[in-house]
């Protein structure tokens, strides 16, 4: 009775439509235009969005790409700064435990013959998880270039793990030929 019922609503509807009453060139020109807004609806509902969804996956997998490379740069740039940290872990115990900065920058200048020329030592230390970070603040003046350039010489040291990270020179409005500097001379120490 449902498929009676359905059939006779499509005849009534094709009836009341007047497609029968159409001769066959306006019933192309309407079968066109049904075609053409059926293949529009499909390629903005269907089409157009596959494709703008796999532009935007390529675009996604390539940049997924891009960062997998840079996450392995990363893991590499890790793993040789952790068997760093272990030399310099292993440096740092053969120097001892009474190894101070402070000693140790003292008897460099000692050595360099520049005892007289430091102005000022300010020792500070910086709490990390394994090791601290100990740095001293030294203000050499009316010092000469030959004896600046021996004294850093004695400082930077692979051995001990003392390096320099930031050296500022000028010249010295008191004498001529001679200089000011000042640099900040790091280490690391042990916790404890």
């Amino acid at each position: 009775m449902v498929s009676l019922f359905k059939k006779n609503i499509l005849k009534d509807l094709w009836q009341k439509s007047g497609i029968e009453k159409l001769n066959n060139r306006e019933r192309w020109i309407l079968l066109g235009g049904i075609g053409f807004v059926f293949c529009f609806t499909l390629l903005q509902l269907v089409i157009i969005p596959v494709l703008d969804a796999r532009r935007g996956l390529e675009t996604s997998i390539a940049r997924k790409k891009q960062e997998l490379v840079e996450i392995r740069q990363l893991q590499k740039d890790y793993y040789s700064l952790k068997s760093e940290e272990g030399t310099i872990q292993a440096r740092i115990n053969q120097r001892g435990s009474g190894f101070t900065l402070f000693t140790f920058l003292d008897q460099q200048a000692t050595a360099a013959d520049v005892k007289k020329q430091i102005k000022y030592m300010k020792p500070s230390t910086v709490e990390g998880e394994e090791l601290n970070e100990t740095m001293v603040e030294m203000k050499l003046q009316q010092i000469s270039l030959k004896a600046l350039i021996e004294f850093v010489r004695l400082v930077e040291s692979e051995k001990n793990v003392v390096f320099i990270r930031r050296f500022s020179i000028q010249e010295s409005g008191d004498k001529q030929g001679y200089f000011d500097s000042i640099l900040q001379i790091v280490t690391f120490e042990k916790k404890g």
